[in-house]
């Protein structure tokens, strides 16, 4: 990968005071300060999914390689997602646990899911990621890495994951790579928190932040256009300190379309979102960013969505 392909991509050269603090109070449990990490040695991959039929069986047999357990958790689908899980683990009984919980907001179905881990590890894995299974980035180096580690101490690993967009050949040139916190050591005290826009986990001080840039995983941000739409408010409805007291995400969004497509058909406001969210989108270049996954391959090459272009200009996208 080059040096530097989109902004901020390099987060352990900020707070530098606060990363050498860090890595100073990690000594902690060494030294009896802080009780030392107590679950077996493993990984569990925790997993929450909602409508994510297009990628989850990819992504549940990439990730499967390198884990000890796999805890999913469907907050509601309505698109089969469920079902493709349940057959996924009828054949694999002894290593995915599965449930359902509609019930529960974002922030307490992640608590929820994380609670359930077995594993001295804790991977957080969305429906929508696809780790390599070959090559230098294969994700069972990843295993290799984090079962080396100090087992007396607590970690969180910020993971580099490259981001696809509008169809498996682009990306969205403000985001082309993402990093985030998808790795940590499990401990009672390191919880998911709501904050600002978005849900992130809580870590004690005495976590020692790592930061591995190497491209484990593909984050597959290729959705169904009713689901773009939904994502396009979704920070809107999030930004409602009241939200919960509101009809539902979905009723908020058909308030809202109206105003921001002018437009109060649904249809009609997934046309438009598609074409306003990607008409800025760049191809996908190997030669930067790496290949694909092996298990995108077949995907890449017969792919039910393909953005559809006039004159050279993004206009929509077939699907």
């Amino acid at each position: 990968m080059q040096s530097q392909v989109t902004a901020n991509q390099y987060p352990h050269k900020l707070n530098k005071i606060s990363c050498r603090l860090r890595n100073l109070f990690s000594f902690a449990p060494v030294f009896g300060m802080v009780a030392r990490p107590e679950k077996q040695d493993g990984i569990s991959v925790i997993m929450r999914v909602k409508d994510e039929k297009d990628w989850i069986e990819t992504s549940i047999t990439s990730i499967k390689t390198i884990a000890d357990e796999i805890i999913v958790v469907d907050n509601g689908s309505t698109d089969g997602t469920f079902q493709i899980i349940d057959n996924i683990r009828s054949e694999e009984e002894n290593l995915i646990k599965l449930s359902q919980r509609p019930d529960l907001d974002f922030v307490s179905l992640s608590n929820h899911v994380l609670e359930q881990a077995e594993y001295r590890w804790v991977i957080n894995w969305d429906g929508d990621m696809v780790a390599h299974t070959s090559g230098e980035s294969d994700v069972r180096k990843l295993r290799e890495r984090i079962l080396s580690l100090d087992s007396r101490r607590f970690y969180v690993i910020y993971l580099r994951l490259i981001n696809l967009a509008g169809d498996l050949l682009h990306q969205d040139p403000a985001e082309m790579v993402h990093i985030e916190e998808y790795v940590h050591t499990f401990s009672a005290k390191a919880r998911f928190m709501h904050t600002g826009h978005y849900e992130a986990v809580k870590f004690p001080r005495y976590y020692q932040p790592l930061f591995w840039y190497e491209p484990y995983a593909f984050h597959v941000n290729v959705k169904p256009a009713r689901k773009m739409l939904l994502r396009y408010f979704w920070n809107a409805w999030l930004s409602l300190e009241d939200h919960h007291n509101h009809d539902g995400f979905e009723t908020f969004v058909g308030q809202h379309i109206s105003q921001m497509f002018e437009t109060g058909s649904w249809k009609k406001a997934q046309q438009l979102c598609v074409e306003r969210v990607c008409r800025n989108f760049i191809p996908y270049d190997t030669c930067t960013m790496g290949s694909y996954p092996d298990l995108l391959l077949p995907h890449v090459e017969n792919s039910r969505y393909r953005l559809r272009f006039d004159n050279g200009r993004i206009v929509g996208r077939d699907e």
